[in-house]
């Protein structure tokens, strides 16, 4: 009777000193879907209704589930007091409910603490465009560390960035920040518009007919697109890049003088054979009225970089150049983590047999976009083309991943610990957004934990490829095949010692000129390209438009394209000594003439005319060497010159 008595008191002492309660936990912030904000693509391109092409709006996933929580919550916190009939744990609309006792309470709250620290960062992204001078740029990037050529230190970027204020070998031609959650994408956009006539409709029917002024709306600026990944590694941060940078340089009115004919006064009737009277019209009396149309015609300087690259916080990453007006374009990235808050909550220490753990695989099951590169030049309608057109070919593969979710998992069980995933109480099994969910003994969870921080590391390398096209002017090659015997016939590999006077003495524009300069970074296997593009509007071709007793010519606009553009997907051939490029590298220039139509009704056509040249190879690089791409003769007499592409491929490893 004793004995029970003080259990009974024991009892009522545990009750009083650890009381069972209910408590709401507001978990919105871990479990609301982020919103994507996708930008504008800077383009004269139109789709098939006429206008400018626009990403569709998208929502990234949310970070935890409410059911995740609560898994999380009851496996890792006093899991056998969930047990009790009492106990619950139950959410909706952002908010956890949980009904236990006082002392599991203390321990939730400090483990929510935790995982809002975790989920609360954000990343930023500063963007700077700068022009610089070649000669310096090559200066500056000499001295950096080679195994890493995309990474700008802090003190080459100083350099740079004293030069600009300097005025003298490089400009700052835009500085931007944008702010976004992990997975997110966001876009900032410093843009002028511009209201045009960019065509006529023609509206017609029977006896009758008029023409349409079709307004549009053309940009120049900056836009910068990017979806950052936190990496759960090396504090780095994954950048999907879509970035461009548009001048206006001109808008050209042009009155197109087009001759309408409408035989409204001509109709007659006429009684046929059978009887039947009918209205038709008399050629002798048909009327050809004048009808001066106007439209605007813009021209526009677009540089574009599409690629994915990787890199550490705080760290400036050059992650695309072109070669325009003399001088290199640079697009520099540096992401940096910012926390809420200045000391996120650790995370508790548990006392539990098994644990429930998240693992972020992101990096090896995340789809790596391809970019392919626009295609610029002519393209005749007979073969498949739209006449003078410029614009963007797409690949409808999906994006490629490493390795699937299911190939982790069964990897993990095989390798780490595989004698305990038989055991019931063990487990594992996909969470949300690109995380595993391991139910274990803690000694097996570090263990999985050492072996996937060893996975990870493998999407920490990318690959920069990097293009040079000179000229040499008459006998200039020969003279220089002296020094460089690969410019000679069957020569392919060039020093970078050598490489480098030649680009030297390309800078002087003397008897070797520099024509082009391109640099894009991506993951290997991975199609990126930078392009270096101008487009015109043009008046392209007429449409004839018949009706009864009435016919016009509806103007057709369409886009010359011209520029340069490096389009590579590379890939390592031997660690990081040797890389193979799929290469895809276009030139191509254009001039305007006017063309008088063959009908005496429609106005005059404007047709272009230019040198195209293209670069489609596989092309192997090697440390410390520049690959001949091509060499072609332009030209002739006087005016020959020899063009010769260059390119190198280089390994970028994110040490650990």
């Amino acid at each position: 009777m004793t004995t029970i008595l003080l259990a009974l008191s024991l009892g009522a002492a545990q009750a009083q000193d650890d009381p069972w309660e209910t408590h709401l936990y507001n978990v919105e912030f871990l479990t609301r879907t982020v919103q994507d904000f996708p930008g504008i693509d800077i383009s004269l391109a139109q789709d098939n209704i006429g206008t400018m092409i626009v990403s569709d709006s998208e929502f990234s996933k949310g970070r935890l589930t409410g059911e995740d929580i609560a898994s999380l919550i009851k496996t890792n916190v006093a899991e056998d007091s969930w047990d009790h009939v009492q106990a619950a744990i139950t959410y909706q609309s952002g908010v956890i409910t949980v009904t236990n006792r006082k002392s599991v309470h203390e321990k939730i709250r400090p483990y929510l603490a935790y995982w809002r620290g975790f989920f609360g960062k954000m990343i930023t992204v500063d963007a700077l465009l700068l022009v610089v001078d070649p000669a310096l740029l090559a200066k500056v990037r000499a001295a950096g560390n080679p195994d890493r050529p995309m990474a700008l230190a802090p003190e080459h970027l100083r350099v740079l960035l004293e030069a600009a204020r300097e005025g003298k070998d490089a400009e700052l031609l835009k500085s931007l920040r944008v702010t976004a959650h992990p997975g997110q994408r966001v876009n900032l956009q410093d843009l002028l518009k511009q209201a045009y006539v960019r065509d006529h409709d023609v509206q017609i029917a029977t006896a009758a007919l008029a023409f349409d002024p079709i307004l549009d709306v053309f940009s120049s600026g900056v836009s910068v697109d990017v979806r950052p990944y936190l990496e759960p590694f090396g504090g780095a941060v994954t950048l999907e890049v879509r970035a461009d940078r548009a001048d206006a340089e001109g808008l050209v009115e042009k009155k197109l003088r087009l001759l309408r004919e409408v035989n409204l006064s001509s109709l007659r009737e006429e009684t046929d054979a059978e009887g039947n009277k009918q209205d038709v019209a008399d050629p002798k009396r048909g009327a050809v009225r004048p009808a001066d149309l106007k439209v605007e015609l813009p021209r526009l300087a677009l540089d574009r970089v599409r690629t994915t690259v990787t890199i550490r916080s705080r760290e400036t990453a050059v992650v695309g150049s072109v070669f325009r007006n003399g001088r290199n374009l640079l697009f520099l990235l540096t992401p940096s983590i910012v926390s809420l808050e200045e000391r996120p909550a650790p995370e508790p220490a548990f006392e539990e047999q098994r644990l429930l753990r998240l693992f972020d695989v992101s990096p090896l099951t995340r789809g790596i976009l391809d970019w392919a590169g626009p295609r610029i030049g002519l393209v005749s309608p007979s073969s498949g083309g739209a006449g003078a057109l410029t614009g963007a070919t797409f690949t409808l593969d999906e994006p490629a991943v490493l390795m699937s979710e299911e190939s982790v998992v069964t990897l993990v069980k095989t390798r780490v610990a595989p004698e305990t995933w038989g055991n019931k109480r063990n487990s594992l099994t996909l969470g949300p957004s690109g995380t595993l969910m391991a139910r274990q003994k803690p000694e097996v969870l570090r263990e999985i934990e050492q072996f996937l921080s060893t996975l990870l590391f493998s999407r920490a390398q990318m690959i920069t490829t990097e293009a040079v096209l000179l000229s040499f002017r008459r006998n200039a090659k020969a003279d220089w095949e002296r020094e460089i015997p690969a410019l000679g016939t069957g020569g392919y590999f060039v020093d970078q010692e050598k490489f480098g006077r030649l680009f030297e003495e390309a800078c002087k524009n003397a008897n070797v000129r520099l024509v082009e300069t391109a640099e894009i970074t991506g993951f290997p296997q991975e199609r990126v390209y930078v392009a270096k593009l101008r487009q015109d509007a043009i008046v392209q071709d007429y449409e004839p438009q018949v009706s009864t007793a009435a016919v016009a010519f509806d103007p057709i606009i369409g886009i010359a394209g011209g520029g340069f553009v490096l389009d590579a997907r590379p890939h390592f051939v031997h660690g990081q000594e040797q890389v193979a490029v799929s290469l895809r590298a276009q030139q191509a220039a254009h001039e305007l003439r006017e063309v008088e139509p063959s009908s005496p009704t429609a106005g005059v056509v404007q047709a272009a005319r230019g040198p195209e040249a293209r670069w489609e190879a596989d092309v192997l690089c090697a440390k410390g060497k520049w690959s001949i791409v091509g060499v072609q003769t332009r030209g002739r007499g006087e005016e020959a010159e020899d063009l010769v592409l260059f390119l190198r491929a280089r390994g970028n490893l994110l040490a650990r």
